[in-house]
Order: C-alpha cells, then sequence, then structure tokens
C-alpha cells in the first residue's frame, strides 16, 4: 500500500475514529458526510477488512479499525505538532491524563501557578478512574501510578500513603464508627483495613460484624466520610485540606505506604518538545515548594 496516494482516505478514517461519527467527522474536515462515506470505503477496500460498523444509531471500530486507529492517531498527532512548530503556532496544547484524586487534591489547587507562567499552553486536563493506556492517542503526558510502559520516561511526583479518619463531627471513643473500604473484589473486601491493622498494630480498626460500607473510589469514599458515615482509608494528600480546615481528624497518625506512588510520565521522544518540557519544569518547581517534611508528619502537625 502506498500511503502517499490514500492520505486522505486514511486522514478521514483517523478523523472518523476519534469522533465515531462520521457527520463530527464531516464537519472537522469540512466536507460533505458522503465525502466522507467515499473516502472510507476506499480505505474498507485497500485494507481488504471492515473498519467501521453501525451499533444502534452509533458506529464503532472493528477489531482491525482499533489497531489501525491507535496506529494512526499519534501519527497524525505528530504532523499537526510539525506543522505548527514550522508555521510559528502562538499556542501549544498539552493533554494531561491524570487521576480524579490527584487532579481534584493536588493538582487543580495549585493550576492557578501554570496559567500564569504559561499564558500560551492550553492544559487539557482528563480525569480517568483507571490508569489509562499511555499512548499518544489518549494524552501527551499522564500522571499515573503505572509507570513502567517501554519509551516512556517516569518522574516522581509523590509517593502515596493511606491515612485513617473520619468526620471531627462524631464523637470521640464512645462508639467505633463504621468502615469504609474501596476494596470490593471478592476475596479483597476489607484487605484495606487488614492491610492497616497490621500496619499500625491497631487490630481493632476492623469491623467486629464484618459489615462493612463501600465505595469504589477514594472521591466517593472522601464524601462519606465528610457526611459522618464512617472512616475511611485515604490518601494522605487527598485528606490534608480536611483535616487542616478541622472538618476530618485522624483516628490513628500511622500512615502506611502502598507503593502506588504517582509519577509524570512523557514519551522519552517528545520529552523536548517546549510545552512538555515546560509542563515538567512546573511541576518540579510546584513540588519544590512543599516543606520537605515526610507527609506524615505534616499531618501530624496540622492535627486539631
Amino acid at each position: 500500500m502506498d500511503c502517499r496516494h490514500n492520505l486522505r482516505a486514511l486522514h478521514t478514517f483517523e478523523t472518523v475514529s476519534r469522533h465515531l461519527s462520521v457527520a463530527a467527522a464531516a464537519a472537522e474536515l469540512g466536507v460533505t458526510q458522503s465525502a466522507v462515506s467515499h473516502q472510507l470505503r476506499i480505505l474498507t477496500e485497500i485494507v481488504g477488512e471492515r473498519l467501521i460498523q453501525k451499533n444502534g444509531r452509533g458506529i464503532v471500530l472493528t477489531d482491525a479499525g482499533r489497531d489501525l486507529a491507535r496506529r494512526l492517531q499519534p501519527a497524525f498527532a505528530e504532523i499537526d505538532r510539525s506543522l505548527a512548530e514550522a508555521i510559528g503556532g502562538s499556542r501549544d496544547r498539552v493533554r494531561l491524563a491524570v487521576c480524579s484524586s490527584f487532579a481534584s487534591a493536588w493538582l487543580v489547587p495549585r493550576l492557578k501557578s501554570f496559567y500564569a507562567t504559561h499564558p500560551d499552553i492550553d492544559l487539557q486536563i482528563m480525569m480517568y478512574a483507571q490508569d489509562p493506556e499511555l499512548s499518544d492517542a489518549t494524552g501527551d503526558a499522564f500522571v499515573t501510578t503505572l509507570p513502567k510502559d517501554r519509551g516512556y520516561h517516569a518522574q516522581l511526583l509523590w509517593p502515596e500513603f493511606l491515612v485513617p479518619v473520619v468526620s471531627s463531627a462524631l464523637p470521640c471513643g464512645k462508639t467505633a464508627p463504621s468502615y469504609i473500604t474501596t476494596e470490593l473484589l471478592p476475596g479483597r473486601i476489607g484487605s484495606d483495613w487488614q492491610a492497616y491493622a497490621r500496619h499500625s498494630g491497631r487490630t481493632d480498626l476492623i469491623p467486629p460484624s464484618g459489615r462493612w460500607l463501600f465505595a469504589s473510589h477514594y472521591v466517593v469514599a472522601l464524601d462519606m466520610v465528610r457526611m459522618g458515615l464512617g472512616a475511611a482509608l485515604l490518601p494522605d494528600f487527598l485528606v490534608e485540606p480536611d483535616i487542616r480546615a478541622g472538618y476530618l481528624r485522624l483516628l490513628k497518625e500511622a500512615a502506611m505506604p502502598t507503593h502506588e506512588d504517582y509519577h509524570l510520565c512523557i514519551k522519552q521522544s517528545r520529552r523536548s518538545e517546549p510545552a512538555l518540557e515546560a509542563l515538567v519544569r512546573w511541576f518540579r518547581q510546584e513540588l519544590a515548594k512543599d516543606d520537605r517534611l515526610p507527609q506524615r508528619e505534616r499531618l501530624r502537625l496540622v492535627q486539631p
């Protein structure tokens, strides 16, 4: 296949694969929907396999379509970046994929300084609940606890520790609170608290009845704690603002490492891009602003 004679068909398919909509692709390309369909038919004939198929009122990619899209999307993204550099584009776009708990508790409170120092960079924050595949098709930079992908540079941002917290509105010592677990899989229910009991020597921090309250995510568990529904083991950086404000208190000062630390990951081949270099520098500057006490000591010092 000589791609140079079929770039229009490839570009059309790449656009459709991002939108999963012929109409949206046509709008982006500035052509009619029939022109998009025509180019898709040409590419299907060239490839010899169906690339998209109908799914109710919409369309989905076939296995062959997903494989082709995974290859084409970063290739066309690189073409766009190269063109912007060649013509001296005035703004850069960086897609930062970040887990929701780190985004809301660590990143967002610091964003004002990024916007102030980098007004020419459009930082697009994309939140996820589970670590995504590291790929140009997904993002340009990633904050992830899974930093082992080949071809990516990983910089440690924050080591994660879990601490047991409860609402300050609940009376101390009279009755044990309910316990909220974020481990929901059969065979692992309550394993977060069991691990913490072994780590801290507090075997009393497990419900004697064996009944748990459940939350699939730290952010949900935090809201449940704030509402006085029970105690939860949560990342220290997530609960620190509420502890400082007096809304939450620690059940015990011991902080348990999870070894699921947060890293900033960027593809090795793209580290020299100016916008990504600026993002890396900003993260380093923000990390340097934090005092260097271990986080568990910081939490102990702010405990009311």
